[in-house]
């Protein structure tokens, strides 16, 4: 693609060309590049800026009209009607498979769990503190089962965070946190099952869920934030080595 128009994204190795054009225009929109009521360059124009056929622009802009954020009207061509998707935040189930992407999803868990556990010491009650130790029992108990308990222990795991993110007593932390899991389950127990392969689970990530629980049990809103940013460095670290085998995770 040529123009000024292929440097306002990033664009996605192995998309096709209507999935890059789509992002682009997408990211036009949801950053105010082009704002709501404004009209599209024209068809040919666009593909001309794109080096791409006018079917690539047409099945972009079906795309974006599908999402609710283009419109068109006869004599008008399409224009900006929200810069909002209508589906919302999701995340492509083939961006697990890209470890760049993987990375990406990952910092982004940091930044939600990282706050999370300092909201959890500052403001956690007796019972969800006595919940969260309870998560890092299980998750250590899990980690002497081994074998056919892997899907046990994912969850086990799991269940700490969450335990984690419900003690803030924001709801939004807990729905985005189970979205954000629902799709990185999968990768876990794929990291897991090498993980055993190679002699078991680190007893590093079963202290750190209990340091991480003693600091909220604390109350210590520094210390919790600190704790689990050392978890979630580690422990995404040890996920994406582990992935890497023979068959490894794409670019």
């Amino acid at each position: 693609m040529t123009g000024n128009l292929q440097a306002t994204a990033p664009l996605v190795d192995g998309a096709t060309l209507s999935d890059q054009v789509t992002e682009v225009l997408r990211h036009n929109v949801v950053n105010g590049i082009w704002g709501v009521g404004d009209v599209l360059p024209s068809e040919t124009t666009l593909a001309s800026d794109f080096d791409v056929s006018r079917t690539v622009i047409r099945e972009a802009v079906s795309r974006l009209k599908a999402e609710g954020m283009l419109s068109s009207r006869q004599g008008r061509g399409a224009f900006v009607a929200s810069d909002r998707p209508r589906q919302g935040f999701a995340i492509p189930e083939r961006d697990m498979e890209s470890q760049r992407k993987l990375e990406q999803i990952l910092e982004l868990r940091m930044g939600l769990e990282i706050e999370a556990a300092a909201i959890a010491a500052a403001r956690a009650t007796p019972e969800a503190r006595e919940e969260i130790q309870r998560a890092a029992a299980a998750y250590d108990q899990s980690n002497k089962i081994g074998g056919p308990a892997v899907a046990a222990g994912v969850s086990a795991d799991l269940g700490f965070h969450r335990a984690v993110c419900e003690a803030t007593g924001n709801s939004y932390y807990l729905s985005l946190f189970n979205y954000l899991v629902a799709s990185l389950r999968e990768t876990m127990l794929a990291g897991r099952l090498q993980a055993l392969k190679r002699g078991g689970e680190s007893r590093g990530a079963i202290q750190e869920h209990y340091d991480i629980a003693a600091s909220i049990a604390q109350g210590d809103a520094e210390r919790a934030r600190q704790r689990m940013r050392d978890h979630l460095q580690m422990s995404s670290g040890r996920l994406l080595a582990q992935l890497k085998t023979e068959d490894g995770l794409g670019e």
